[in-house]
């Protein structure tokens, strides 16, 4: 029923329209009212969907009525239709309208105008109030909602605290087992808490030490018996700045008077941007201190046995190296005489003498490649052995050798094949060196070999930024058995004595090619199975340079030599104690260790063995560390090596400015040390993860488990720039991301992420609060995936993009290639 308030002072006027109401409207409620007055009195009592109201009444004019009616929040939405003489109508619809009438019907009353005009209002707000009443409902459902939202948040936090007060007891039950010692202290220095191994280290009991001054207690004097004030220790300096501070020899005094040495790290307590306190953990390293004593006179004891062995080695080469010349001189006459009269014996006619000059001339030739070789080694371990770079064209130097050596090879019917790339071009080598080379390894194989075949195989590949040449002999002679293998490449070494009495030879041949191939910058090895024969591959760079042969391989020192392990670390140190110390830590680890005593050789080791993890010192001579790490990235084989800073100086900006990935301040604890190559050692291959950048935490957390739900590992961070600070460490599949973030934005954020060649590809889903000017979404063009709108966020919309984008991962478009921090400019 809808209720239809007429107001006119002409009660002739009310009957009508009351008349003609009732008649046509069934469902209209007719109240009537003689004046403005009366009429406001009717709305303040009666709820009212319709007001007919003339507008020439006595005291207050219809006019000055729905001003009143307009201006009472409960009567300013009702719709009222004025009434007038036809000939004031133009006038007073201007009028009316300008205080709020919603039509203007003009006196005589045409009845069926009034009709359909009121049909027409009551139909309108039958469907207001049929709009109100849904829009109540639905209030009240999601009022339901709410409330059961709110239940539920309330039982997840108090499930929250439960944990917190379970983490809190496992927090104090690990503080009580820990092995080392810990205890904290107030602004004052008084102790506030302290663990049982640090009192029994101490010697007290814990309730003897909680309130006391620590420094005072344990803390007062050196160990030389010196006066040890409070303000001069780390503790009290970490007090008053804030920050951490790791102190490795020092001493801690016991209740008895007695000292040891610890060492210890002192840690400010941080709450609400002040500090409150430290916290110090310390470990008694009196151990440590004995081991590193007897280290230190072992290791002395070694380097002088060392250099004595050097000595006597290098005294052996220079003997071997003159003793070598002196017997060619003779040999060579010997050889020269023996072919002078074999000659005139052959002229002369004296045939029976023939066969022994030509035995004469072989034996000496074969004594002159025995003396050869010997001088040769004596040459490369005197560190004198000449090289000559040349530029050789390959095809011909291969028929040279293969000139050279078919006689030798068809002495016991074998034959040689020759496989070579059609195009193998030129090279840049020692020729005399790489012929001795594929000699040596050619005749070995002949000797090994009756009635089968031996294979030279050329190849030309590209690997990397270089070209190289790889040289196979194969054969299917004898072969050789794993445990001969392992002694192969030692000087007058050969398989067994049984080999040397069957085939001869000194075991030098072998030894010499390895050598040489490595001052080439190249390498040597070997695949053979006993009874089937053996296979010999040498790979030469096509450019030698001369600092290959800077450094020979048995002159160069040991650290170049790699222990068995799961990965390999090359520590770069002038410092002995410390390349010691770490090479010790790192095989008890398990890895494989290189170490170099400059930076120049670190480099050098570096483009040889691509370690996995290089720890660098910074203060080194000739070549800092921070000229290492400069040439180490810009090398783009070298440049994506993690590399862990290990220096006495803490300039870490600096370090990580330059491409360090991570920061240790001598001397290195153990642990920490596993923890790092640990932590690169899993950086390999990605995981099901994402990282998601808002700092509304609400909705960081809200996504978190929507995603947490479907198995993702989810990284929350509050803006772009702690976002950036451990991507790398994250290595997400997947990022979402907030634009409107303090710190750095997301524009920022994806505009730097993008400049990374690491994370380029990497898709990234936009979640924002506001809708984006067409400037904002050209700047994001090319850079993200997806963009939603945070009101609008659909789980499944959301999942689905999450699991559609890392299932294409590889099919996304390649980023711009223009320069991208100019864009930084515009959202700031």
């Amino acid at each position: 029923m809808m209720n239809i308030l007429i107001v006119d002072d002409n009660k002739n006027n009310l009957f009508t329209l009351r008349t003609l109401i009732s008649e046509h409207i069934n469902e209209a409620l007719i109240i009537e009212a003689d004046s403005g007055l009366l009429a406001l009195e009717i709305l303040t009592e009666q709820h009212i969907d319709l007001i007919i109201m003339d507008v020439q009444m006595p005291e207050m004019d219809g006019f000055e009525t729905a001003r009143l009616i307009r201006s009472l929040k409960k009567t300013q939405h009702i719709p009222i239709v004025f009434l007038t003489a036809a000939y004031k109508s133009e006038d007073f619809q201007r009028q009316g309208f300008e205080v709020g009438a919603a039509d203007y019907l003009t006196k005589p009353i045409d009845a069926p105008q009034l009709i359909s005009r009121i049909r027409s209002y009551l139909r309108f707000i039958e469907q207001e109030h049929q709009h109100n009443y849904e829009l109540e409902n639905r209030v009240r459902e999601r009022t339901t909602e709410l409330q059961a939202a709110r239940d539920e948040l309330e039982q997840r936090v108090k499930e929250r605290t439960a944990e917190i007060e379970q983490l809190s007891r496992q927090n104090r039950l690990i503080l009580e087992a820990a092995g080392e010692g810990i205890y904290g202290l107030d602004l004052t220095g008084r102790t506030t808490f302290i663990n049982p191994a640090a009192a029994q280290m101490l010697g007290y009991s814990a309730d003897e030490l909680n309130g006391l001054h620590q420094h005072e207690v344990i803390h007062y004097a050196r160990a030389d018996g010196s006066p040890y004030l409070f303000e001069e220790s780390p503790i009290y300096t970490a007090l008053q700045t804030g920050n951490t501070y790791q102190v490795t020899d020092d001493v801690f005094w016991r209740k008895n008077a007695t000292f040891f040495p610890v060492e210890y790290t002192v840690t400010p307590i941080i709450e609400a941007q002040k500090i409150t306190g430290v916290v110090v953990l310390f470990r008694d390293i009196t151990e440590r201190k004995q081991t590193e004593k007897t280290l230190k006179t072992a290791k002395e004891t070694a380097e002088k046995a060392q250099l004595a062995a050097e000595a006597a080695n290098l005294t052996k080469s220079q003997f071997l190296a003159n003793m070598s010349h002196e017997l060619r001189t003779p040999l060579n006459a010997i050889i020269g005489y023996s072919e002078i009269l074999y000659e005139e014996a052959a002229d002369e006619g004296h045939t029976n003498y023939l066969e022994d000059l030509n035995k004469i001339q072989m034996a000496g030739k074969h004594l002159l490649g025995l003396i050869n070789d010997v001088l040769d080694l004596s040459k490369i371990e005197a560190g004198k052995m000449q090289f000559t770079l040349e530029d050789l064209e390959i095809n011909t130097l291969i028929a040279e050798v293969e000139s050279t050596v078919k006689p030798l090879v068809e002495k016991k019917d074998n034959v040689l094949i020759l496989e070579c790339d059609d195009v193998l071009g030129t090279m840049y080598t020692d020729a005399t060196k790489l012929r001795q080379m594929l000699l040596n390894l050619l005749s070995n194989a002949a000797k090994f070999t009756e009635n089968g075949k031996i294979r030279l195989t050329v190849h030309r590949y590209h690997q990397a930024t270089t070209d190289w040449i790889s040289f196979k002999i194969a054969d299917n002679g004898i072969g050789i058995t794993t445990e001969q293998q392992t002694k192969l490449f030692q000087p007058f070494t050969q398989a067994d004595a049984s080999t040397t009495r069957k085939y001869g030879g000194t075991g030098l041949g072998l030894a010499i090619t390895k050598q040489f191939a490595e001052m080439l910058g190249g390498n040597i090895s070997i695949s053979s199975e006993f009874g089937q024969g053996s296979e010999f591959t040498v790979q030469l760079p096509v450019m030698a340079t001369a600092e290959m042969l800077l450094t020979t391989p048995e002159t160069a020192p040991d650290n170049v030599l790699l222990t068995e392990g799961d990965g390999v670390v090359l520590v770069i140190d002038d410092d002995n104690t410390s390349r010691e110390m770490l090479r010790h830590y790192l095989c008890e680890l398990g890895y494989a260790v290189a170490t170099a005593v400059d930076g120049e050789m670190g480099i050098k080791l570096a483009k040889k063995l691509r370690p996995d993890t290089i720890i660098l010192d910074i203060l080194m001579p000739k070549v800092n560390g921070w000229d290492v790490i400069a040439r180490l990235k810009a090398d783009v084989e070298l440049a994506n090596i993690p590399i862990i800073i290990s220096s006495n100086t803490e300039d870490k900006q600096k370090g990580f400015a330059l491409g360090a990935t991570e920061y240790l301040v001598k001397p290195i604890e153990r642990k920490q040390l596993s923890e790092l190559l640990e932590k690169y050692s899993r950086q390999h291959g990605k995981t099901k993860s994402v990282m998601v950048i808002d700092d509304d935490e609400s909705m960081r957390e809200g996504v978190s488990i929507l995603l947490e739900t479907d198995g993702w590992q989810v990284f929350g961070a509050e803006n772009g720039r702690i976002a950036l600070e451990h991507i790398d460490d994250v290595n997400p599949s997947l990022i979402l991301l907030d634009l409107n973030m303090p710190i750095m934005n997301g524009f920022e954020f994806v505009t730097r992420l993008r400049i990374i060649e690491k994370w380029r590809t990497t898709p990234v889903i936009v979640l924002t609060a506001e809708n984006l000017t067409a400037e904002q979404l050209a700047r994001l063009y090319g850079y993200v995936e997806t963009i939603y709108e945070k009101n609008h966020l659909s789980e499944n919309a959301l999942m689905q993009q999450v699991r559609r984008l890392l299932q294409d991962v590889n099919k996304l478009r390649v980023p711009p290639t223009e320069p991208l921090l100019p864009l930084l400019s515009a959202y700031r």
